[in-house]
């Protein structure tokens, strides 16, 4: 074999390791995300326990909080509890993330989820989903677990009512939403 050869096959042989090695990282990314959808529910179960306890008869669904995987596999924060939605006087007003609030637009007040979360809410008695962006905190009334603008409320039928149960299903921010996060809650403690 030549020595052009040989260099045909070194090439490949070193392809192949950083294709072996690049593979043998992806996990860890994987593993990272999971440990920080299991933080972020953690979190999420402690302030359902203590509003669960509130909500007496106004208990529309046992909550419950987990960790799953969506259809790409990656986590996702799950969470059943009670959903109500903003009144119209908070339209105009500054969230905790700094953007005003619009109740035209698909977002919701969660108390413990990472401002910036992408998250689906389903309406249990409708089986009707809506995609929102945690954009503020809240919900201030007892053994609520979300509120939703007033655009997302009426997509899942929850206008009627005022509240409903609902399945809250939260996809794990990445690095970039999570800075963003960290400097939300810094600004919260302040």
């Amino acid at each position: 074999m030549g020595t052009q050869g040989r260099e045909v096959i070194v090439r490949l042989l070193v392809a192949f390791a950083v294709g072996v090695w690049l593979q043998g990282a992806a996990p860890v990314f994987g593993d990272e995300t999971e440990q920080k959808a299991e933080e972020i529910a953690e979190k999420v179960e402690k302030k359902a326990e203590r509003t669960e306890k509130a909500e007496g008869k106004q208990d529309l669904v046992k909550d419950e909080v987990k960790v799953t995987t969506d259809a790409q596999g990656e986590p996702v924060v799950e969470q059943l509890g009670e959903a109500s939605f903003y009144g119209k006087g908070f339209h105009g007003k500054e969230t905790a993330s700094g953007e005003t609030f619009n109740q035209h637009d698909l977002t919701a007040a969660h108390p413990t989820l990472p401002l910036g979360t992408e998250a689906t809410v389903t309406n249990l008695e409708t089986g009707k989903t809506v995609d929102v962006e945690i954009n503020d905190r809240g919900p201030d009334v007892k053994g609520r677990d979300i509120d939703l603008s007033k655009a997302a409320a009426k997509k899942i039928g929850l206008t009627k009512d005022g509240a409903a149960p609902v399945k809250i299903e939260a996809k794990v921010p990445g690095q970039e939403e999570e800075k963003t996060a960290a400097t939300d809650d810094d600004k919260e403690k302040k």
